[in-house]
């Protein structure tokens, strides 16, 4: 344990050989762990005795704590055991079986007052009442569509997490983080694709407030708004994302914690500053002057945008990429680009290097970006027109090779599409 103030270690739990995973009590004076001789003990941080141990019938591969001290892992056994409750000093009860999964991946996420313990499987999600040990729902997901780590928000039934593809030999590639609806499955949003090497595990800490969260990508460690799917800032790592085991949030929000395979732990200070105060960023104009919502803003030259909207109607905008301070002008009615806009913005929703639009864009040919579902700004970014066809940064995927999904665009058709667009509006 370390002392994140003093940077300094606090003291040293010594434990049974072969760890596995860690959990601590929310009160703080305990600490639950697995370990590779199939069993789970609890120790006491004071003295560092076992005070309760518990078999295991397979090696868990997800742990938690609820806020009444009860113990909840996920494992798979020749018996189809999946899921198992324990409260110390009784025995382990089967809550679940019979997953039939191809990847043996799980995940396990509590409500805030512990009465609800959701069970992430490869494309299934069980929701069960943890007071009683009923199952309360399920949703299957697509069948070529992997869960991974995930979080359920306290608002609405919102679920924050990983999903993957799952290629031809059912190993998931391209992970992304979604936002969607666990009761009818409609995504929200989802983000660019997370960059990690083929078979490394996808890292997610949720903030206390459940309002932002942190990844470990190719990029160091983002920070993601729960709510819109901005990017609200990168924590850069001082080794490769393969290299980090573990990260969490303190219960203050106001710390991230990034554990290495080297054994050296990181603490970033996020200033206690409050990441997320607003969903819609103020001052962009998000309807043309008839009032229909706008789907795509791309920018041709500085100052100079195109509105194109989901009927493929454009318009001409002047002015900054956030006020619009110049008069609209009609260019055409229904667009005749090579790619519908409402195809091209979703395709770009998913794939987009999210940019900060106040700051010079970085390479040369470069164009800005903003997608909006609706009224609302969802996400903004750049785009290289001139590039090659992995400017989008999915096609240079190693584990994307000869991978497509069904209906989606590659990156060279996104480009023709944002070229034709740009194509209808006058001037250089």
């Amino acid at each position: 344990m370390w002392d994140v103030a003093a940077e300094r270690t606090a003291s040293t739990l010594t434990v049974a050989e072969g760890l596995n995973k860690v959990r601590l009590f929310p009160a703080g004076d305990l600490l639950a762990a697995t370990f590779e001789d199939k069993v789970a003990r609890v120790y006491a941080l004071d003295s560092g005795r076992v005070v309760e141990s518990a078999p295991l019938t397979a090696r868990p591969r997800a742990l938690v704590v609820s806020p009444e001290g009860a113990v909840y892992w996920a494992g798979y056994a020749a018996n189809g055991d999946v899921v198992w409750s324990w409260t110390p000093g009784s025995a382990p009860k089967p809550l679940l079986k019979d997953i039939h999964t191809f990847e043996p991946t799980c995940g396990l996420s509590l409500s805030d007052d512990g009465t609800k313990l959701w069970c992430f499987f490869e494309w299934d999600l069980v929701v069960f009442d943890t007071r009683t040990g009923q199952e309360l729902s399920r949703f299957k997901g697509e069948r070529d569509v992997a869960i991974g780590p995930s979080f359920v928000l306290p608002t609405g039934p919102r679920v924050v997490g990983v999903k993957s593809h799952l290629n031809r030999d059912d190993d998931p590639v391209r992970p992304r983080l979604y936002r969607w609806d666990h009761e009818t499955g409609g995504a929200d949003w989802n983000s660019e694709i997370l960059g990690l090497g083929h078979g490394q595990e996808t890292l997610l800490a949720m903030a206390r407030s459940t309002r932002w969260l942190a990844a470990v990508g190719s990029e160091g460690v983002t920070l993601v708004s729960s709510r819109s799917g901005r990017v609200l800032g990168v924590l850069p790592c001082e080794v490769p994302p393969w290299d980090v085991s573990c990260l969490s949030v303190s219960p203050n929000d106001r710390f991230v914690a990034v554990g290495t395979s080297r054994g050296d732990l990181v603490v970033y200070d996020l200033g206690g500053a409050d990441l997320e105060r607003d969903l819609a960023v103020p001052g962009i104009p998000k309807r043309s002057r008839g009032g229909s919502p706008l789907l795509l803003r791309l920018q041709k030259r500085p100052g100079l945008w195109l509105r194109v909207h989901a009927n493929g109607d454009l318009e001409k905008a002047e002015g900054d990429a956030r006020t619009d301070s110049v008069n609209m002008t009609p260019v055409a009615h229904g667009g005749k680009a090579a790619v519908h806009p409402s195809f091209l913005a979703w395709e770009l929703r998913g794939r987009l290097w999210s940019y900060d639009l106040t700051q010079p864009l970085p390479p040369k040919g470069a164009r800005a970006v903003q997608v909006f579902i609706g009224t609302d700004l969802v996400v903004e970014g750049c785009i290289g027109i001139e590039g090659p066809e992995n400017v989008l940064g999915f096609d240079s995927d190693p584990d994307s090779i000869e991978e497509r999904v069904e209906g989606a665009l590659s990156a060279r058709k996104i480009l023709d599409g944002i070229k034709d667009l740009l194509s209808s509006l006058p001037g250089d």
